[in-house]
């Protein structure tokens, strides 16, 4: 094969890959539409959580994560139970996550529902801080540099960003790949994260909140991962692990996409086979996290950046073509 014929090769999988990308923030744009019609008070989550997801199958993707329902002080990781009868409450402030993925090729992206009057600011704010962060990425910006946009549109507004969470690189079945996109100047980040880099993908999702702008880990887990195999010495778990992972393969799950009732794994079965991989560390699960100030409420807004050679693709909005 020629130097000239590889590099056109290389460059028609290039294009596949982008393809791809863009297909699955295509999806994930109309199922924030379809969220944004279905989460509202007096809802149903688990109801809205399978409709959405639903959808995004039914395109010929699937959901990079269980969809995150996250209601006034929770900012992330709440996802809908087998079941869950939780019901959207009035005058809520809901962060709704979610993203789609083909071949492993995946986007993530949020936005928040604001059905309470007082809090439409705090609504505002964390998209203004992430469009902000749009109309300056591109190759050679330091990402501690974003971090303190970040923090200086929230704090001007006179609300904190959540400072420890941030935005993250996408790598091919990998949501969370090494590099972090602070929600905070330097400080809180001691790791220097150099710089956005061309080719790359990067999901920016700013946090702000009423509160002291710190989250930490609440009760409840209902997202899980898988990040072992069963050793030598748990043969027993061998076909448990293998019915699960072929279901929800290696991404972010949620006990939804398990239960199967008429083949015998109903609620109680599904927990008990989660609890037994739990314990024996063959998965991982993601408690919901919330403020530390209880009393406080947080918005949240995310897109997915390709970094082109002078800006950026917003791969999962329409409205930064």
């Amino acid at each position: 094969m020629s130097t000239q014929q590889s590099k056109k090769d290389k460059q028609a999988k290039i294009q596949e890959i982008i393809g791809k990308y863009r297909r699955a923030g295509e999806i994930s744009i109309e199922a924030k539409k379809i969220a944004s019609k279905l989460i509202k008070p007096g809802a149903n989550a688990w109801e809205a959580a399978e409709e959405v997801e639903g959808y995004i199958r039914e395109q010929g993707a699937d959901p990079s994560f269980p969809i995150n329902i996250s209601i006034n002080n929770e900012a992330a990781h709440y996802s809908p139970e087998i079941l869950d009868d939780r019901v959207i409450p009035e005058n809520a402030i809901v962060k709704v996550d979610l993203g789609a993925q083909i071949d492993g090729y995946i986007v993530d992206t949020a936005l928040t529902l604001n059905y309470n009057d007082d809090l439409e600011e705090l609504k505002e704010i964390s998209k203004d801080a992430l469009d902000a962060v749009i109309a300056v990425a591109k190759p050679g910006v330091k990402i501690a540099d974003l971090g303190s946009l970040i923090e200086r549109v929230i704090t001007n507004a006179g609300f904190q960003p959540v400072r420890n969470l941030s935005g993250h690189q996408i790598k091919r079945y990998v949501l969370h790949a090494g590099v972090s996109i602070p929600n905070a100047g330097p400080g809180f980040m001691d790791k220097n994260q150099g710089k956005l880099k061309a080719g790359r993908i990067y999901a920016v999702e700013p946090f702000a909140s009423n509160g002291v702008g710190l989250i930490e880990n609440g009760k409840s887990v209902n997202i899980y991962r898988f990040i072992n195999k069963p050793s030598k010495k748990q043969q027993e778990l061998i076909p448990l692990y293998n019915t699960f992972k072929k279901k929800v393969g290696p991404l972010p799950f949620s006990p939804r996409h398990l239960y199967d009732p008429d083949n015998d794994w109903n609620k109680e079965a599904v927990t008990m086979g989660l609890r037994k991989l739990m314990r024996k560390n063959i998965i991982m699960g993601y408690p919901v996290l919330v403020e530390q100030d209880r009393n406080a409420m947080v918005s949240q807004h995310e897109h997915t950046l390709r970094i082109t050679r002078d800006g950026c693709e917003v791969l999962t909005s329409n409205e930064h073509d």
